[in-house]
């Protein structure tokens, strides 16, 4: 798949903070160095997320997946949408369940994404 030149920028920018690992085919990115909210027992982690066909007209997280490290813990607990025993095919990972993200394709990138995902990763609810 040749990407969307308006993939290719918003991966560019988010080169600029995160080592990155894309897919031949663009349709996943992990962001290496991904950095926690306090409450963690680590300050990084690496965040997997799958590019949508129709991106940016849809976010990743929604329509396509974010997946999160299966052991990663909020003050010892065990993260409530964080779905353990996953795999996009390479790796050990859990599934972020999204259902829904405010999302503007006009303005929000890959930047905003993650920022939403740590945002959500503040004091996120537990089991």
């Amino acid at each position: 798949m040749r990407p969307l030149p308006h993939l290719l920028h918003d991966l560019e920018a988010l080169s600029l903070g995160y080592r990155l690992s894309v897919a031949r085919d663009y349709r996943s990115v992990i962001a290496h160095g991904f950095k926690l909210p306090p409450g963690y027992g680590r300050s990084t982690v690496d965040v997997l997320f799958e590019v949508p066909r129709r991106y940016p007209r849809r976010p990743p997280g929604v329509a396509s997946r974010v997946y999160l490290p299966p052991d990663l813990r909020f003050h010892g607990r065990t993260l409530k949408d964080v779905h353990p025993g996953v795999t996009p095919g390479w790796g050990n990972w859990a599934w972020l369940c999204y259902e829904w993200i405010r999302w503007d394709p006009r303005t929000d990138d890959l930047i905003k994404f993650l920022e939403m995902v740590r945002a959500d990763l503040t004091n996120p609810s537990t089991k």
